[in-house]
């Protein structure tokens, strides 16, 4: 696995680790919601890594990964679905109201986790293939 990849990795999991924390705090869901995000941004960026698209891009960023790896089954479609509400629903700027609930975070939350395995996983056999 290339060294970016597993940055990106680590990154998600920081993200995904600081979104439990303020999920256990009880805290706002938009701070929490915006770690999130980045708990599925980030393996996103990492399975995308070939630099064709600016990470600035995220909603581009998220459709191709919808394209290349949800609509052909290398991954699950609630996956693709998760990255794709959570971008829809974060907030733009602090003091945003988010339309969520908090049953919807830790579920969003859980599957983050698998997310981000299924990915690892799925980069340590292409590495290993290449």
């Amino acid at each position: 696995m290339k060294d970016l990849e597993k940055a990106r990795l680590k990154q998600a999991r920081e993200s995904l680790d600081e979104a439990l924390a303020l999920l256990a705090e009880e805290m706002d869901a938009g701070f929490v919601l915006t770690n999130l995000y980045y708990a599925y941004y980030y393996p996103i960026l990492a399975l995308l890594n070939e630099g064709q698209v600016p990470s600035t891009m995220q909603s581009v960023t998220i459709g191709l990964f919808d394209q290349r790896y949800i609509q052909t089954g290398i991954f699950k479609k609630e996956y693709g679905d998760a990255a794709r509400r959570i971008f829809d629903i974060k907030p733009k700027c602090s003091g945003e109201k988010t339309p969520v609930t908090a049953g919807e975070v830790s579920e969003m939350a859980v599957l983050a986790g698998s997310f981000i395995q299924d990915i690892d996983s799925y980069l340590k056999r292409r590495s290993a293939g290449s």
